[in-house]
Protein backbone atom coordinates (compact mmCIF):
# COMPACT_ATOMS: atom_id res chain seq x y z
CA UNK A 1 0.00 0.00 0.00
CA UNK A 2 1.37 3.03 -1.25
CA UNK A 3 1.61 5.69 1.74
CA UNK A 4 1.37 9.69 1.16
CA UNK A 5 2.33 11.98 3.39
CA UNK A 6 0.41 14.99 3.95
CA UNK A 7 1.41 18.73 5.29
CA UNK A 8 -0.21 21.96 6.09
CA UNK A 9 2.68 24.63 5.04
CA UNK A 10 2.83 27.32 7.46
CA UNK A 11 5.39 29.67 4.98
CA UNK A 12 3.56 29.66 1.70
CA UNK A 13 0.55 31.67 1.54
CA UNK A 14 -2.32 30.86 -1.62
CA UNK A 15 -4.62 32.95 -0.77
CA UNK A 16 -3.61 36.52 -1.30
CA UNK A 17 -4.12 36.38 -5.16
CA UNK A 18 -7.86 35.23 -4.57
CA UNK A 19 -10.68 37.73 -5.23
CA UNK A 20 -13.35 37.84 -2.45
CA UNK A 21 -16.57 35.81 -3.50
CA UNK A 22 -18.90 38.57 -5.06
CA UNK A 23 -22.86 38.10 -4.06
CA UNK A 24 -25.19 38.60 -7.07
CA UNK A 25 -28.05 39.60 -4.47
CA UNK A 26 -28.39 41.95 -1.50
CA UNK A 27 -30.87 41.19 1.52
CA UNK A 28 -33.24 43.98 2.16
CA UNK A 29 -32.41 46.03 5.49
CA UNK A 30 -35.73 45.50 6.78
CA UNK A 31 -35.53 41.60 6.62
CA UNK A 32 -32.27 41.53 8.23
CA UNK A 33 -33.03 43.25 11.38
CA UNK A 34 -36.77 41.46 10.94
CA UNK A 35 -34.69 38.59 11.13
CA UNK A 36 -32.63 39.61 14.22
CA UNK A 37 -35.71 40.77 16.23
CA UNK A 38 -37.46 37.85 15.63
CA UNK A 39 -33.81 35.84 17.12
CA UNK A 40 -33.14 38.71 20.03
CA UNK A 41 -35.38 37.65 23.00
CA UNK A 42 -33.49 33.51 22.26
CA UNK A 43 -30.20 34.73 21.98
CA UNK A 44 -30.40 36.93 24.78
CA UNK A 45 -31.63 34.32 26.84
CA UNK A 46 -29.01 31.90 26.09
CA UNK A 47 -26.58 34.67 27.51
CA UNK A 48 -28.41 35.17 30.49
CA UNK A 49 -29.30 32.12 31.49
CA UNK A 50 -26.94 28.97 29.86
CA UNK A 51 -28.04 25.47 30.31
CA UNK A 52 -26.46 23.48 33.12
CA UNK A 53 -25.33 21.38 30.03
CA UNK A 54 -23.23 24.29 28.13
CA UNK A 55 -21.87 25.24 31.66
CA UNK A 56 -20.42 21.43 32.01
CA UNK A 57 -18.87 21.57 28.33
CA UNK A 58 -16.98 25.22 29.02
CA UNK A 59 -15.83 23.70 31.95
CA UNK A 60 -14.77 20.27 30.62
CA UNK A 61 -12.82 22.08 27.40
CA UNK A 62 -11.15 24.40 30.33
CA UNK A 63 -9.62 21.42 32.21
CA UNK A 64 -8.40 19.70 28.79
CA UNK A 65 -5.97 22.64 28.09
Amino acid sequence: MLMIKTFTSTTRVNYLHQQPASFDFELPEDSVSGFYDSIKPELNKLVKDPSDETIEKILAYSRKK
